[in-house]
């Protein structure tokens, strides 16, 4: 078994590798994206307090990963970010960048709802001593925390490069 899933892991990632092009979102980002999307809901169909939570979160987390691969992911996997919306003045490359950061606002106060809802998710499973669900959720907090701490600013850096003469 273990043998067939890294046989498998490595053909993903030489397949992956072979079709990396400008404005691709990087695989390991999106299969985390649709890791969580199923695991939230395959718990939103368990009864009661702990499911509805969990479908909150599911439908939230939807929106949220699209809007986060079309914004942000999409400038990271690109192969070369100097060619992102090629800038040709240093105002185009400030006006590049000012639009991004509204755009990140935005994601961000959807990580905020998305947190949210994964907080409440958190406690339902906690009090009904689902701790797998609770750790689910969890997870799911560190991973939407990465995305503010660390990509976001990483898709600023990537939008600040540009042919600005």
């Amino acid at each position: 078994m273990q043998t067939k899933f890294i046989i498998a892991a490595t053909l993903t990632m030489v397949a992956t590798s072979a079709m990396a092009s400008s404005n691709v979102v990087p695989y390991a980002l999106s299969a985390e994206h649709a890791d969580f999307q199923a695991q939230l809901e395959q718990v939103s169909e368990i009864p009661g307090d702990v499911g509805i939570a969990a479908s909150v979160a599911a439908g939230l987390m939807a929106r949220h990963s699209l809007a986060q691969e079309r914004v942000v992911l999409q400038r990271l996997g690109s192969t070369d970010w100097a060619t992102i919306e090629q800038p040709q003045t240093d105002a185009e490359l400030r006006g590049q960048t000012q639009s991004l950061e509204v755009e990140l606002t935005k994601l961000f106060d959807g990580d905020v709802e998305l947190v949210t809802a994964l907080v409440g998710l958190y406690a339902a499973a906690e009090e009904v001593g689902q701790s797998e669900i609770s750790r689910l959720a969890e997870r799911v907090i560190w991973h939407e925390t990465r995305d503010v701490e660390v990509l976001y600013p990483a898709a600023l850096l990537a939008s600040s490069v540009g042919k600005a003469e």
